[in-house]
C-alpha cells in the first residue's frame, strides 16, 4: 500500500524520485485549501523550492500514512536511486501476475490479457518503464487536460518552455 501511495504521489505531483525520497511529514500541508507538498531547494533539480498541489483524496491517504511517523522521518521507504527502476518493474511484474491469475478461469480473457502489454515493463513499441515515467505521466496528463504549456512548464519546474514542449 505504501508503494501505491508513492506511485500515486509521483503521478499527481511530477516529483522526481530524489524529491520524493526527501519528503518528511513537515513538508506536507495536507490541511491547506488546497493541500500541497513542498520540496526544499536542496532536494530539487532546479535548486529552487517546489510546491506541488495535490488532490484532497491523496491528502487524506497521506495523512493516514504519516500519522505514526516522526516529523523528520522519510514519508516513503525507497531503495537507492540506482534501484528505483528495478522497484517499479518488480511491482509491475507482481501486479501483472495477479491480473493474469484473475482471468485463469476465463480462457478468452486470459489470452486477451496475455497478449496485452498492460503492466509489462516494456510495451509493444519497445518503450521501457522506469520511475521517471511517472513524471512523464504527470506532464502528459496536464497536456491531455488542456493545461496551457506555460502552466505545464511551471508545474514541471522546467527552466524553459522548450524543455516542456520538446520532451512532453
Amino acid at each position: 500500500s505504501e508503494r501505491l501511495l508513492l506511485y500515486n504521489t509521483a503521478i499527481q505531483t511530477g516529483l522526481r524520485s530524489n524529491e520524493l525520497r526527501s519528503l518528511t511529514r513537515g513538508r506536507l500541508y495536507l490541511d491547506a485549501d488546497p493541500p500541497y507538498i513542498t520540496c526544499k531547494a536542496g532536494s530539487t533539480k532546479s535548486r529552487k523550492d517546489a510546491r506541488q498541489y495535490i488532490q484532497v483524496e491523496l491528502a487524506a491517504d497521506l495523512r493516514a500514512h504519516v500519522a505514526t511517523k516522526s516529523p523528520r522521518a522519510p514519508i516513503f521507504k525507497m531503495p537507492h536511486e540506482t534501484n528505483v527502476a528495478r522497484m517499479i518493474r518488480a511491482d509491475l511484474a507482481d501486479s501483472r501476475r495477479a491480473w493474469m491469475k484473475e482471468a485463469k478461469h476465463n480462457p478468452a480473457e486470459y489470452i486477451r490479457r496475455e497478449q496485452s502489454d498492460f503492466l509489462l515493463d516494456t510495451n509493444h513499441d519497445g518503450e521501457i518503464i522506469d520511475f521517471h515515467a511517472l513524471r512523464h505521466q504527470f506532464i502528459s496528463m496536464l497536456a491531455q487536460a488542456g493545461v496551457h504549456p506555460k502552466t505545464a512548464q511551471e508545474l514541471a519546474r522546467h527552466s524553459s518552455i522548450s524543455m516542456t514542449m520538446d520532451h512532453y
